[in-house]
């Protein structure tokens, strides 16, 4: 099982159709009995001479051996014209995608059919009736409107057909028809001249004639070469010539000829093959009777004459089996298959490049259904109703996709042939033509178009104008920002459009011109009507053309007044500023001095407010101590209990004024960078339930539940305890204060890793009144306070946070606060376990804190 499709081979591969042999093998042996039953026929000839010679009238006429060959040799260039039409017609068909796909640019679909046609084609034209839209190549001057017309009567995709200009030679054409927004748009392909005399160039006497007897091209001496019609070349009509057969024939110097001709194209064009005629005539009945008149010699002469000339015969054949074998070898090299339909019992003959494409292994005759089987579903219809149209017609045109094995791609398959034969009832009986690999250039267009819109995507995006000319002055593509800078209308911009009548109108949208102000060439600068201003580039292209781009320099401009503007004022601005420059440097001293001055007096207020820590705190300690031993009635009752009242006041009021006091001193220390810590390690835990001792209190009285969350394996950190249980004190105070009753306060700790050394982070966590947003950013600032209907019945400074955050700072941690209103607060900070993994702060770490 062998070749695409999985399944094996056609059930007749290696059995030729109609006894095929390849290029040397032997004739069927019908030519030996051939010769045997010549001879005992003229044997029996010189017998029966004696009696019937009035009876012998005439000898059948011989053909030579050129003459056997020359339908071979018609059917070769037929096929050989069926290429070049398959060619033009894909470049039609190309044409036809990329103008339905982009009506606006005619010029691209003529180029891209000229490029998928070349070597065959001379020239692409896109047409509106009798308008040229577009021209690609070389055209001849011919009545394009009347073509047109002829393509719109044409039933079939393609049309094929001649077309001649006063005092030359017929061109042959293809046409295809493409609907676009705009209307129908025609499409013209023009075969090169030049490939046409190669077509003939392998035989003596040949030419391409349309179906109305124009020659196109002929080879041939005698005058063949220079007659422009069938009749002048040959003395024969087009109705007078049959397929297959041969025509006697005369040429313009009148020797006699012998001609073979083959329709193809749908019958736009014929392939003609001619020689000279054979010099052996017919005998005239004169010379037979005289002949005849000697029976052995004239059995043996004629027995002898026979012989010879069915041994040429039998080498014509040969030559001709030959001829049609390298002609099948060399189409099938050039991924050309071959196959033969017959539509009265459904059988396909294909040749080996058919069957591989669809599947088989190899050629073979199978049968019609299975054809379509191996069709892809969704193309089998058109292949159907191509059939049913050639049948009626003749013309056979169809491209399908074959689905390939699993892995494999699928291929693209352009099939073309004609009907020949008649069927009993009506209309053709076969259909003989082939089969084109076209998967390659279906996929290259396929790139093509994909890559043309990716240029156009490109195009389109860039935020210049941007427009492009062949080397005619011809229009080939613009954006949209070309046509908005210069308020173009678009029926204006139509591929084709000549460059100087564009830029008339885009004249009109400048207000003044001037060259580039570095002088560069092809670069000028233009200020629009609207007040914008574009700089204008202009290059030629590699072939020819001429590409422009316009981009937006506005701003440049725009700033470039102002930085005019700017200098003349900086001008004035430095004359100013040299007269106050003496003025601006004895202000600086001023404010130099007052600056040094100003620091020294904060200086000065922080180390008084830390010298005198022991004068200020030592009253207040008196006035506490003995506050106490009065309200407890420690030396006797006072008397009056106003009195124990009164000095209740006087100790709370005390203990509140050395707390504010230690507060003050304190932050007043850390500025002045007096305050010393003792490190040591701690537990945390311990610090907490100390700190929650002192303050439970309150919480109970304030009807507040105080919870603590300690893990177990919580580890310990280097810390100076009283800093950490101040900071500790401060936020419970805090978070008692601010929550109301019946609210719970929480505080928890866990170890966290960190980047810079395992912390342990501590939250204090309350259900109280909450802080907005925007009060968060002033917290933790000396004497800061945030004022709500609850905290205005609150004693405080605002330097409880303050005071926590520097403390926790000094220890290499970090203070964070988050809350909302209603919704309660959290304040937490980490602390290093380890000191030595902390960046230091610039305090001072050891000794004991005051």
């Amino acid at each position: 099982m062998a070749g695409r499709g999985g399944r094996g081979a056609a059930r007749t591969q290696g059995q030729k159709r109609g006894g095929e042999t390849s290029p040397g093998s032997r004739p069927p042996p019908t030519f030996a009995f051939a010769r045997l039953a010549i001879l005992t026929t003229l044997l029996l000839m010189a017998v029966y001479t004696a009696f019937a010679v009035a009876r012998i009238q005439a000898e059948p006429t011989r053909a030579g051996q050129l003459g056997a060959v020359l339908p071979g040799e018609a059917l070769a260039l037929a096929a050989r014209l069926d290429a070049e039409a398959a060619t033009l017609r894909g470049g039609a068909l190309a044409a036809r995608e990329v103008l339905e796909a982009s009506p606006d640019s005619p010029l691209e679909a003529a180029e891209t059919g000229l490029r998928v046609a070349s070597g065959s084609a001379s020239a692409v034209i896109v047409l509106d009736g009798a308008e040229t839209l577009a021209v690609a190549g070389d055209a001849p001057p011919l009545n394009w409107g009347a073509l047109t017309a002829e393509t719109d009567r044409a039933p079939r995709e393609v049309w094929f057909g001649t077309g001649a200009a006063e005092g030359q030679a017929p061109a042959l054409l293809a046409s295809a028809t493409a609907s676009t927004p705009q209307g129908r748009r025609t499409i013209m392909v023009v075969a090169a001249p030049a490939r046409l005399t190669t077509l003939l160039s392998k035989a003596g006497i040949g030419a391409i004639v349309s179906a109305r007897g124009q020659i196109i091209s002929a080879v041939g001496a005698g005058g063949i070469a220079q007659a422009d019609s069938l009749s002048a070349a040959f003395e024969l009509t087009p109705g007078e010539l049959r397929s297959g057969r041969l025509t006697r024939a005369r040429s313009p110097e009148g020797a006699s000829l012998q001609i073979a001709a083959q329709p193809t194209s749908a019958g736009a064009w014929i392939a003609v093959v001619g020689a000279d005629a054979d010099p052996l005539e017919i005998l005239s009945a004169r010379e037979q009777l005289g002949w005849v008149l000697i029976p052995l010699g004239v059995a043996f002469l004629l027995g002898l004459l026979l012989f010879t000339q069915s041994r040429k015969v039998e080498a014509a054949q040969q030559a001709f089996y030959d001829s049609e074998q390298r002609f099948r070898m060399a189409v099938e090299a050039a991924r050309c298959g071959i196959w033969e339909w017959d539509l009265t019992t459904d059988e396909v003959f294909l040749s080996d490049v058919t069957g591989g494409m669809l599947g088989w292994g190899g050629g073979g005759v199978v049968g019609g259904q299975d054809v379509l089987d191996r069709v892809s579903p969704d193309h089998r219809e058109r292949v159907r109703q191509a059939l049913s149209t050639a049948a009626l017609y003749g013309a056979f045109d169809v491209s399908f996709r074959v689905p390939g094995a699993p892995g494999e791609r699928p291929l693209w398959v352009d099939a073309r042939g004609q009907a020949f034969g008649r069927a009993p009832e009506g209309g053709f009986a076969r259909i003989i033509g082939v089969a084109l690999d076209v998967t390659e250039e279906r996929m290259a267009q396929a790139r093509a178009q994909a890559a043309e819109n990716r240029l156009r995507d490109a195009i389109e995006s860039v935020s210049e104008a941007f427009v492009l000319w062949d080397r005619h002055g011809r229009l080939l593509m613009c954006n949209r920002n070309y046509r908005s800078v210069f308020s173009l209308e678009a029926r204006l911009l139509k591929p084709g459009a000549a460059r100087d009548q564009v830029n008339r109108f885009a004249q009109l949208a400048i207000k003044r011109e001037a060259p580039a102000v570095d002088g560069q060439r092809g670069v000028r600068e233009a200020e629009l009507n609207d007040g914008r201003w574009i700089q204008i580039s202009e290059r030629r292209t590699a072939e020819g053309g001429l590409v422009m781009t316009a981009a937006d320099i506005t701003a440049i401009k725009t700033q470039e007044e102002a930085r005019r503007v700017n200098e003349e004022a900086l001008q004035k601005a430095v004359v100013s500023l040299e007269r106050s420059q003496e003025q601006l440097s004895e202000l600086a001293r001023k404010y130099e001095a007052e600056k040094v001055r100003a620091e020294s007096a904060n200086t000065a207020k922080s180390e008084f407010l830390a010298n005198m820590s022991h004068e200020l705190r030592t009253p207040l300690n008196a006035i506490n101590g003995f506050s106490e031993i009065m309200v407890g009635e420690m030396f006797g009752p006072l008397g009056d209990p106003r009195y124990k009242e009164y000095c209740g006041d006087i100790l709370s009021s005390g203990q509140h004024l050395l707390a504010l006091i230690n507060d003050i001193l304190d932050m007043s220390k850390i500025e002045a960078g007096k305050m010393n810590l003792k490190f040591e390690p701690l537990t945390l835990e311990d610090v907490v339930e100390d700190a929650a001792r002192l303050i439970r209190n309150r919480a109970d009285s304030a009807g507040l539940a105080l919870e603590l969350e300690f893990p177990r394996d919580l580890p310990e950190v280097e810390a100076d305890y009283r800093a950490i249980k101040q900071v500790l004190l401060n936020l419970l105070s805090n978070a008692i204060k601010f929550t109301p009753r019946g609210g719970r306060v929480t505080v928890r700790a866990d170890a966290r890793p960190d980047p810079q050394g395992e912390r342990v982070r501590i939250t204090v966590r309350d259900t109280g009144i909450g802080i907005a947003p925007d009060d968060l950013a002033r917290l933790a600032r000396p004497f800061e306070q945030i004022e709500n209907q609850h905290s205005k019945t609150q004693q405080g400074t605002g330097l409880g946070l303050a005071l926590t955050k520097s403390l926790v700072e000094m220890h290499g941690g970090a203070l964070d606060i988050q809350s909302a209103p209603g919704e309660g607060t959290t304040v937490g900070f980490s602390l290093p376990v380890r000191q030595g993994e902390a960046q230091q702060a610039p305090v001072r770490r050891t000794g004991t804190a005051a």
